[in-house]
């Protein structure tokens, strides 16, 4: 069959999604590295300090609610944009922050951290401009960008943070404002969102814009009423498969992912003897390694379709972490290869993202495609918190005194991250519906 291209006015779409979630991304980690800086001078204790960096995800809880209900109702390009300046205006407003005043810093980074919890914006304003054939791999790329943050981060830290200091690392975060500004003249209104809205001339020239003057575009219109009711909290939980299948996959692989990634630098140090230096060094070829994975992912999604890439990258990142957690206690092999079966595990978390992302967005109709994935992507919030949380508690990291007790309980806190991966695999392969190669108004009518 043959497969469309992306239009150049369907890649304008990629690139603002990419772009936003990219420096969105950017704005949650730039945190990390002003604590290096701040938490001796400030005399932050660890408590504080896990305080300020988990504020992020008591936002996102909220945010995700509130931005699924407000992308329904005015759309998605304005709540796109709103999202955008939230970021921005939070991360520019910690440039002011009192010296010592690490309250402050937890307010704006909840305010961030409530802004960022709209990624799932970006996602479904894509899959609803993009072919069917490829949103897979549009998700994908997205996706990867949105990792990129990170590395973005670290680049402005290295290079901006000796000159400008941490405050104006924090003025760096209002980058994404101007993504914002850019939206506001050059992005469309979502034509499914439109249509399904019954504004039917709105929704035929988002149409005509993204897929050509010459497009036939009236079979999507008709596949439209206007006698949609409006959409309500109470349908997306009607809706028991949906909800489910995206509350479960979302929790499992970002409580998993988390635990992975916020811990990665200090478990490499602490079981291989690194110095700090050299396991974020070791972070890098992880960080990169798991951004291709992220887009070969968002490949392979729409040839082998969402539930069998996304049970693969779920089940393999189980069954790495219990090898990584066996190796590292030496319980097999030699605890000098721990990096091994812990870098494939982190590579295939990280590709479980971009599966994740796409049918999180996919398996709900266009009027209630935004509180549906709010839902889902809140689930996943909390999974930010207890994920880092309950390995920090399993590995006894409170205490920097007893190294040899923390890697004893190695094997038990990679269990604990296992099974969080385990319960998003056998939800794609029990409970999950495929959505390949299907158009949405073909879904549509499946969900309805």
């Amino acid at each position: 069959m043959h497969k469309p291209q992306l239009t150049a006015n369907q890649w304008k779409i990629v690139a603002f999604c990419a772009l936003g979630g990219m420096l969105e991304t950017m704005d949650v980690y730039i945190i990390s590295f002003v604590l290096a800086a701040i938490a001796g001078p400030w005399q932050l204790s660890y408590g504080k300090s896990a305080v300020i960096l988990l504020a992020s995800g008591a936002g996102a809880i909220v945010g995700s609610l509130y931005w699924g209900q407000l992308t329904d109702r005015i759309g998605r390009k304005r709540a796109f944009i709103a999202t955008i300046f939230t970021c921005a205006v939070g991360s520019l407003a910690m440039a002011f922050t009192p010296t010592g005043n690490w309250i402050y810093l937890v307010v704006f980074r909840t305010l961030i951290g409530f802004g960022a919890a709209g990624f799932f914006i970006f996602i479904m304003t894509l899959q609803e401009f993009a072919p069917a054939q490829n949103r897979g791999f549009a998700t994908g790329f997205v996706s990867t960008a949105a990792a990129g943050g990170l590395l973005v981060g670290s680049i402005c830290a290295s290079l901006f943070m000796p000159i400008l200091g941490w405050r104006g690392l924090f003025a760096i975060g209002a980058l994404p404002a101007v993504i914002g500004v850019a939206a506001i003249y050059f992005l469309p209104e979502s034509p499914r969102w439109a249509l399904a809205r019954g504004d039917f001339a709105l929704g035929r020239r988002s149409l005509a814009w993204a897929l050509g003057p010459n497009a036939d575009i009236e079979p999507i219109v008709r596949a439209y009423s206007t006698t949609e009711k409006a959409p309500g909290w109470r349908e997306v939980f009607a809706r028991k498969r949906s909800a489910l299948s995206g509350i479960l996959i979302n929790f499992g692989v970002v409580t998993g992912y988390y635990g992975i990634t916020l811990w990665a630098p200090t478990l490499l140090a602490l079981v291989l003897g690194l110095p700090a230096a050299q396991a974020a060094k070791i972070m890098v070829v992880f960080s990169l390694s798991g951004l291709l994975s992220r887009f070969a992912m968002g490949w392979l999604a729409d040839h082998f379709g969402r539930r069998r890439c996304g049970a693969f990258a779920a089940f393999g990142a189980v069954i790495f972490l219990l090898l990584a957690g066996m190796v590292g206690q030496g319980l097999i092999l030699r605890q000098e290869l721990f990096w091994l079966p812990f870098g494939f595990a982190f590579v295939l978390a990280d590709s479980g993202f971009a599966v994740m992302g796409m049918y999180t967005s996919e398996i709900w109709p266009s009027r209630l495609r935004g509180r549906g994935s709010g839902v889902c992507y809140m689930a996943g919030s909390v999974g930010k918190i207890i994920g880092p949380l309950g390995l920090a508690l399993m590995i006894g990291a409170s205490s920097m005194l007893r190294p040899a007790a923390t890697v004893s309980a190695l094997l038990s806190a990679f269990t604990y991250l296992a099974a969080m991966f385990l319960i998003a695999g056998l939800t794609y392969v029990f409970i999950a519906r495929e959505t390949k190669g299907q158009t949405l108004e073909d879904l549509e009518l499946k969900l309805a």
